[in-house]
């Protein structure tokens, strides 16, 4: 069974070995723009009826998936996501479907007296508007258990978007590599790196060329068994190298704060494993934000 608490590597990213299939889309942003790196690169509806707002991913055969995310999208406060697998293309028999907020909502523990009367989200108890902006959205699901299926169905179900379309600009499809049954040491941090770049004129006035800050993770796995530490931890850096996507959550039970515990990256760098003792072994991760 996972450790429900315990940080989390998602690899590897099955949707560009997929077809995808489903929905309307803009000819000039169609469905496969989510198989693009590049998250500007957006896959468009044509407008926010059920008939457009869904895709089909299939794979080649039965996959196994454990973790599927939506990433930068403009999916509203209110919006939902419905998810479901099947080894039938018309999903007559399915093996797993369920429905949930695109963002944490009134279920998470949310203080409300940390909430004004005026904030857009006073009475669903989420994220507002202005939360949701300034850093990559994702809308992330963690299954209780993998599930092996050959063909995976999305529904975005928002419609009241003001933009009057759905734009999704990548999304990752696999399994957990990564779980450790002892979670990462304490003095592990997750920061913001700003690329703005700043040039001073003779005056001493500054001018900026502003970039949006990129989420950096670091910790360290100081408790691996030798299995968690040879197929898991190792195998990671072998498989992903520095630029493969992963798909890193800090705490899958955490929906208060877990939009920003919770984002695709990059190892930096492929740090070795140490061996503290018999039988334990240690490894530090750096895991940068990809946009």
């Amino acid at each position: 069974m996972m450790p429900a608490y315990n940080v989390i590597i998602c690899h590897p990213n099955r949707i560009d070995g997929a077809e995808l299939s489903g929905g309307a889309w803009v000819e000039s942003l169609p469905l496969p723009n989510m198989q693009d790196r590049a998250f500007a690169r957006v896959a468009r509806t044509i407008d926010l009826t059920a008939l457009s707002t869904w895709f089909v991913v299939t794979f080649d055969r039965q996959r196994t998936i454990r973790a599927i995310a939506i990433i930068a999208h403009n999916i509203t406060t209110g919006g939902r996501i419905r998810i479901r697998a099947s080894d039938a293309a018309d999903f007559s028999v399915v093996k797993y479907d369920e429905t949930r907020d695109a963002w944490p909502s009134a279920s998470a523990d949310w203080n409300i007296d940390q909430l004004e009367w005026e904030n857009d989200n006073y009475w669903l108890g989420s994220y507002s508007q202005e939360d949701a902006e300034g850093q990559t959205p994702i809308s992330q699901r963690v299954l209780p258990d993998a599930v092996q299926a050959r063909y995976w169905r999305v529904d975005i179900i928002d419609p009241a978007n003001p933009a009057g379309f759905i734009d999704i600009g990548r999304v990752f499809i696999g399994d957990v590599f990564v779980n450790p049954h002892i979670n990462y040491s304490y003095g592990g941090s997750l920061g913001y790196e700003d690329a703005t770049t700043v040039q001073t004129a003779l005056s001493g006035a500054e001018y900026f060329d502003p970039r949006e800050p990129l989420r950096v993770a670091r910790f360290q796995l100081a408790h691996l068994s030798h299995y968690e530490a040879f197929t898991q931890a190792l195998e990671l850096t072998r498989r992903a190298g520095i630029w493969r996507e992963v798909l890193i959550i800090l705490d899958p039970t955490d929906a208060e704060f877990g939009a920003v515990t919770c984002f695709i990256g990059r190892l930096r760098q492929l740090n070795p494993l140490e061996q503290v003792a018999w039988q334990t072994n240690s490894m530090a991760f750096e895991v940068k934000e990809l946009r």
